[in-house]
């Protein structure tokens, strides 16, 4: 037993052990906690079984009353997007029902203490502004903030289509054209050649993301497999910009079945030498599009606070910002 675990010992009744395909309870906790922000179990099952823990490294942790009952979890992991040996992410959650009785802090010493024996420098977690408890959690033990990012949320219904209407026009001046990964993999299958020119595309502008390391590039298997294989995956709505036959820029689309209405916008990106000629809110156009012909009331983004271009764009179109994300470091 580590110095950590024995710090903060389990309430009475209260085991704290490894995880066991308890997926539908660790969603009922997310759903409690936050009803906008869960997963889904054919989500968790598929990021689960593409885990590379040859590679990566992964604890994740419950907490189980004497009926059986899980009423907490824990997690910490390297965080592959932006790689370094020792540093990791780590993220708790207790039932509402559950909380303030010690759970969250025994989880949270058992994962700290699991990483400390790997000679962890720093751990990070994040919550948003408007969760006082949690902020206050982290500051506790020795957490400060490293920098922050907005959810932004889309009124389909309400967009302004007209105030857009020379963006598309814009990029085609640019030689650019708009097509989607379903169209591509009909035209081509899905031929190595095509995906690894999309590949390498979209890794390319994903090294330009802000995060507090530099990114990672994500290896060409795993990224082959999310793109096809995906439970959430919306091939129809994975937008792409070509110049001629070279692929320049993407944004795509995901859904959760448990949130009809919902689209959640994932990574929108152009190549350095693309940008500047309106290829990405030609791309961002697409997506309301589609979100308004299938019947979608709002689209949900991510930015960091320091990627200003593309907040500019989701401001002029409308996206309205939520209570902001704040990602928080502890040094070891």
């Amino acid at each position: 037993m580590t110095t950590a675990e024995t710090r903060t010992a389990a309430p009475a009744g209260v085991t704290i052990r490894p995880f066991d395909g308890e997926y539908e309870q660790l969603i009922a906790i997310q759903k409690a906690i936050d009803p906008d922000h869960f997963g889904t179990v054919e989500g968790w099952r598929f990021h689960d079984s593409n885990w590379p823990h040859d590679k990566f490294f992964r604890l994740r942790l419950v907490a189980e009353t004497p009926d059986g009952r899980i009423v907490g979890s824990g997690q910490v992991q390297h965080m592959p997007w932006q790689f370094h040996p020792d540093k990791y992410g780590l993220n708790v959650q207790v039932h509402p029902a559950h909380q303030r009785q010690g759970i969250g802090s025994a989880l949270f010493e058992r994962l700290l203490g699991a990483v400390r024996e790997r000679g962890a420098t720093a751990v990070r977690s994040d919550t948003q502004e408007s969760r006082r408890a949690a902020i206050d959690f982290l500051a506790h033990r020795g957490f400060g903030e490293i920098q922050r990012y907005w959810e932004s949320r889309l009124d389909v219904a309400g967009f302004d289509f007209d105030a857009f209407s020379t963006a598309e026009a814009r990029a085609a001046e640019n030689g650019i054209t708009l097509t989607t990964l379903a169209a591509e993999l009909e035209k081509n299958g899905p031929s190595e050649e095509m995906l690894r020119a999309i590949y390498e595309m979209d890794q390319a502008a994903f090294m330009d993301v802000p995060f507090p390391d530099p990114a990672t590039q994500i290896p060409w298997e795993e990224w082959r497999k999310y793109i096809l294989d995906a439970p959430n995956r919306l091939p129809d709505a994975f937008f792409l910009a070509k110049y001629g036959n070279r692929y320049v820029g993407l944004s795509n689309m995901s859904h959760n079945p448990d949130q009809p209405g919902i689209l959640h916008q994932g990574f929108t990106g152009v190549i350095r030498e693309y940008r500047g000629k309106g290829v990405a809110m030609a791309l961002k156009l697409q997506t309301v599009k589609y979100a308004r012909d299938h019947g979608y009331r709002e689209i949900r983004t991510g930015n960091n606070t320091r990627n200003r271009p593309m907040l500019r764009i989701n401001e002029a179109m409308g996206f309205v910002k939520q209570p902001v994300w704040i990602e928080y470091e502890k040094s070891l």
